[in-house]
């Protein structure tokens, strides 16, 4: 299982896996594009590279987020396929994403739901030995 979507009365409720840290946030992204649109129906078409830092694997993980969801509301693009890298330089953290989808198109794609923004709020990144579990609220 890549991501489960949990009760929530308002908002959209996530937990993303992966067996390391990098697999985990590409399933958050996932997630979060299936928070939109379906994501079967993105074919992956054009290639986008998304660079994001973040203070702490939190921060990183908001950023991330932030920016799927920005290239969505500002150039319309969504992404079916998600390959991260994330790598420590001094104080920060980095991802570095190669994004494959296309533009959104109301005839392909069934538009499900807005989403503001992500949040901090109950946010967790919990690593265990082959399994990574990351928890967040997206903002709809």
């Amino acid at each position: 299982m890549r991501f489960k979507f949990l009760e929530h009365r308002t908002d959209a409720e996530i937990e993303a896996y992966g067996r390391n840290l990098e697999k985990a946030f590409e399933n958050a992204g996932l997630a979060t594009e299936e928070t939109m649109v379906t994501l079967s129906s993105i074919e992956p078409k054009i290639k986008r590279i998304i660079k994001v830092q973040g203070e702490d694997l939190e921060s990183l993980l908001y950023s991330w987020l932030e920016a799927l969801i920005s290239l969505q509301d500002t150039r319309g693009m969504l992404f079916s396929k998600l390959s991260c890298k994330i790598s420590r330089k001094k104080n920060l953290f980095e991802l570095k994403a190669a994004c494959l989808g296309e533009k959104f198109d109301p005839n392909e794609h069934e538009q499900k739901t807005a989403i503001k923004a992500p949040t901090y709020h109950d946010m967790k990144i919990i690593q265990k030995e082959n399994r990574v579990t990351l928890r967040f609220l997206l903002d709809l």
